[in-house]
């Protein structure tokens, strides 16, 4: 029992801290813990939550990307444009094209390039927000016409609201890849050391090309989601996206560094994160205030994580 709270500490962490901030925010607001809120919380998860599913992969691989609000930008003005031209369906292809196109473009920077990936995707992140700009010809595009692509956002199956099942899928898919599979097994392997993996016949680019896919791909389903939301496309949306993002995964205990990633973390803590962002809603606190809030909880989770990172290189050493 002390072997399984050791090493699953961080996330029951986390897990208390959520239990602690309900508590206090149902003191100073009482509808904080109504159904109805909670449902509403969940739901704003599945946006931060899924997106970083994918980070998660790509901090494993040793790399991050600065370009996911941006994606998230290109791939809701897109979905609006082809979903009023030639319905629901061609406009999710269209934006799971443009997902994997866009990774492979970053990958491809960084691999072969060989350019730092905060580098490489903080341009990638202009060129892709100036392009949903042009596409949308610098207004919103109304998607009013389109009924069905409500059901991304407010839909149910099962009872169960379509955003939270989607979330739960896409957890039950990163998990499994992640620890079941060899992919899984080379992400690992090539964010814990790239030359050693190299030599042992891993394609390093490759991973790391696949990590930049994977949270391109992620990006469109919380794109769908927001762009459900607002019924429109919006080149706008997602400005402070990659720092949510980035915030949920550092926090859920990913090491910065590379090699080992926590997907159970990262959802915990895109929780603690939707938990905190609805608190401070309810008691009409400033969005940017908000958004210090989440700067504070970055800077908190590095400094963690820097620590653990010493941990790990000196009980490395002493292996070695």
């Amino acid at each position: 029992m002390k072997k399984i709270i050791s090493r699953h500490s961080e996330n029951i962490s986390l897990g208390i801290v959520i239990i602690v901030l309900l508590a206090i925010f149902s003191v100073m607001q009482p509808n904080m813990m109504t159904a109805f809120n909670i449902k509403n919380i969940l739901v704003q998860v599945s946006l931060t939550a899924i997106a970083a599913a994918g980070m998660t992969f790509a901090y494993t691989a040793g790399v991050f990307d600065m370009s996911i609000g941006s994606i998230l930008a290109l791939v809701s003005v897109v979905v609006a444009k082809v979903a009023t031209a030639a319905g629901l369906f061609p406009a999710i292809m269209a934006a799971f094209v443009i997902a994997v196109t866009v990774g492979i473009i970053n990958g491809l920077i960084v691999t072969k390039l060989q350019i730092q990936a905060f580098a490489a995707t903080l341009v990638t992140m202009i060129l892709i927000r100036g392009i949903a700009v042009l596409l949308a010809n610098g207004a919103d595009v109304p998607l009013y016409s389109m009924t069905s692509v409500k059901f991304i956002s407010s839909g149910s199956v099962a009872g169960i609201p379509f955003p939270i099942l989607l979330t739960v899928i896409v957890y039950g898919c990163a998990c499994f890849i992640y620890h079941a599979t060899a992919f899984g097994m080379k992400i690992r392997s090539v964010g814990s050391n790239a030359d050693a993996s190299r030599i042992s016949g891993i394609n390093t680019n490759r991973m790391i090309i696949a990590a930049f896919v994977l949270t391109a791909v992620t990006a469109v389903f919380s794109s769908l989601i927001k762009t459900a939301q607002v019924m429109f496309g919006k080149a706008t949306i997602g400005e402070d996206f990659a720092l949510d993002v980035m915030t949920t995964v550092i926090l859920g205990g990913t090491l910065i560094t590379g090699g080992k990633g926590n997907l159970t973390g990262t959802l915990i803590a895109s929780i603690l994160i939707a938990v905190i962002k609805n608190g401070l809603n309810i008691n009409n606190v400033n969005s940017y205030y908000q958004q210090l809030v989440i700067g504070v909880i970055l800077i908190f989770a590095l400094v963690v994580n820097g620590v653990k990172t010493m941990k790990n290189e000196k009980q490395i050493r002493r292996e070695g």
